[in-house]
């Protein structure tokens, strides 16, 4: 494969992906992204680009094999929206490429996408998927459960919780399902996407080995990470009160009414494509855990 383009390409999926790609050998990467990555090495170039801000693009997707679009926010902030981020972004990044498209754009979604989701974060994601399915491009859509692994939003934060307070906060009675998958697998799957020819116009969702219920997944933070923690079920109307605070008055909010809508929703793949299209052997949540220092 030649040159690669990751738009978003200095995030937590981004940089698993980027370490995937070199261990595959592949030479010359584009990164774009609002911040600068942590190092530049041979064969990685960056270039400032704010997926909210056309103009911003410059001749960075031209002549690429391979784009990446791996944009994507929990929350809302005051300066990025959903609907900039998730679709307009991806529109006028569809723009640019049909000038000159690529063998294949790689477009990361979610499980749960629908018009009549609960979230807008999912709704918003649908959206983008339909723009990159009759965009004409060639295009792989991959949609990833709850994505675990150093520096992620979801676990780690968990992990923080019950080791400073030792609370592992649980929104309401934690019956929704999640299948939370590992970054170094759906990195290691979205690498070599562009090299399988028969993935070409398809939609892959992509999970992890076990099936958990929010209060399992808690159980299995607090055993497999050795942690003194109680499991704490907080009402659903508490947290939306919270919810509505934060993303009043942080600049920054964690949690907001949409993030605990997904959080109440199943994200659970119905065909694992990281098992039924690759055949792999999944790293599991315990096993993340059980190998981190405590």
């Amino acid at each position: 494969m030649g040159t690669v383009a990751i738009i978003g390409g200095t995030g937590f999926i981004a940089r698993s992906l980027l370490s995937a790609m070199r261990q595959g050998g592949k030479k010359e990467i584009r990164l774009l992204s609002r911040n600068p990555p942590s190092d530049i090495v041979e064969g990685l170039s960056w270039q400032r680009v704010d997926v909210s801000r056309p103009e911003t693009f410059g001749d960075e997707l031209e002549n690429c094999e391979a784009v990446y679009y791996l944009p994507g926010i929990l929350a809302e902030t005051r300066g990025q929206k959903y609907e900039d981020i998730h679709y307009r972004g991806v529109v006028e990044t569809l723009k640019i490429l049909a000038r000159n498209p690529p063998s294949r754009f790689i477009h990361v979604s979610a499980i749960g996408v629908a018009h009549n989701a609960p979230s807008a974060y999912h709704r918003t994601k649908k959206k983008a998927e339909e723009a990159v399915s009759s965009s004409g491009v060639p295009f792989t859509i991959v949609r990833p459960s709850l994505v675990f692994g150093d520096g992620d939003k979801s676990v780690s934060q968990f992990l923080l919780l019950g080791r400073t307070l030792h609370l592992l906060p649980m929104i309401g009675p934690g019956t929704a399902r999640v299948q939370p998958v590992f970054a170094g697998d759906l990195a290691a799957l979205l690498a070599r996407i562009p090299d399988r020819p028969e993935m070409a116009g398809k939609i892959l969702e992509v999970a992890g080995p076990r099936i958990y219920t929010y209060r399992e997944m808690m159980e299995a933070i607090r055993k497999s990470a050795h942690l003194k923690a109680v499991i704490l079920s907080v009402p659903i109307t508490a947290m939306m009160a919270s919810g509505v605070i934060q993303r009043l008055l942080l600049p920054k909010p964690i949690l907001t009414p949409d993030v605990i809508r997904m959080a109440l929703s199943d994200n659970v793949a119905r065909c694992n494509a990281a098992v039924a299209d690759f055949g792999w052997n999944l790293v599991s949540l315990e096993s993340w855990l059980e190998s981190k220092e405590v």
